[in-house]
């Protein structure tokens, strides 16, 4: 499991599941270019300060497993990393070539579309339960207490 990331002024585990998928599902992906965009998307994901944990490529989609810091906006992330990937494939003249067998004329490599996910460290349940339990009497209590400490050492 990734450790939590710490930095000045917060501390996160902020990581998402992305896939794109190439436009019109076009096999257009060999083993070399999807090596190229998974190593490029590693270059982009520690240019936006985050890191790419895991990435894979199937003949019509990418998969990305990135962590980002929470200063950083997903859909802006998500736009740039298919531009770029597609701009550098595109870039490379024997990538743009095989690309252009399928995928005719000027269109997109990318489908307009894309999926993106967070992958938390517990499930959702868990999380529901702290939430609620913040109002049970027993968290009032302990809230109450530390209060009360701390307006009587003032005193």
């Amino acid at each position: 499991m990734k450790e939590y990331i710490r930095t000045r002024h917060s501390v996160y585990l902020l990581t998402y599941h992305m896939v794109f998928v190439t436009k019109w599902r076009k096999p257009v992906i060999t083993d070399e270019i999807g090596d190229f965009m998974v190593s490029t998307a590693k270059r982009l994901c520690d240019g936006y300060g985050g890191e790419l944990i895991s990435g894979e490529t199937d003949k019509d989609h990418i998969h990305l497993l990135v962590s980002l810091p929470p200063s950083k906006n997903i859909t802006d992330i998500v736009r740039s990393l298919k531009t770029q990937l597609s701009k550098e494939v595109h870039a490379h003249p024997e990538y743009d070539r095989i690309v252009k067998k399928q995928i005719y004329g000027n269109a997109p490599l990318w489908s307009p579309s894309y999926f993106v996910a967070t992958t938390g460290s517990v499930s959702m349940d868990v999380v529901k339960q702290y939430i609620e339990g913040q109002r049970t009497d027993e968290h009032k209590r302990k809230y109450e207490k530390r209060s009360l400490d701390y307006w009587n050492s003032r005193l």
